[in-house]
């Protein structure tokens, strides 16, 4: 019985989803531009080079099935590193590493951001509570 569970354990390890098959815009600006002419919200995760929560967060939640799919069909992404070049330092500001915003269109936040690590089920009710956000605010 124990074989069986690694076997499972690496099956879903080796065909699983991965972090790079979320649809990734290339910078913030491209993000803004492509959630105003597709009327996605934007998700922007911004991270460092040395973060091992960072590494954790791309490795156990947005490599999840559910997560890239939630991700890929309701939202713009794009990775900012902090200290990078491209780094928005006007827009967002991170104090800790991950953190995630979610924006609307325009670039205004839907609610705080989210920092720190998230597991899968936590991660979903974000994004939940983001999509919650956006539906009252289009009913208002």
């Amino acid at each position: 019985m124990k074989h069986i569970g690694i076997v499972l354990l690496s099956f879903l390890y080796l065909f699983g989803g991965d972090y790079h098959d979320i649809d990734w815009a290339l910078d913030y600006r491209d993000a803004i531009k492509e959630a105003k002419s597709s009327k996605k919200p934007i998700m922007v995760l911004i991270t460092s080079k040395y973060c091992k929560w960072c590494k954790k967060l791309k490795r156990e939640t947005l490599s999840n099935d559910m997560v890239i799919d939630r991700v890929n069909r309701e939202f713009v992404s794009v990775e900012v590193r902090r200290g990078a070049k491209n780094y928005p330092y006007r827009h967002l500001r991170a104090r800790v590493v991950p953190t995630i915003y979610f924006l609307y269109s325009n670039g205004k936040p839907i609610m705080r951001p989210v920092r720190g690590y998230w597991n899968v089920e936590n991660f979903l009710s974000y994004l939940d509570d983001a999509q919650r956000r956006m539906a009252r605010k289009r009913k208002d």
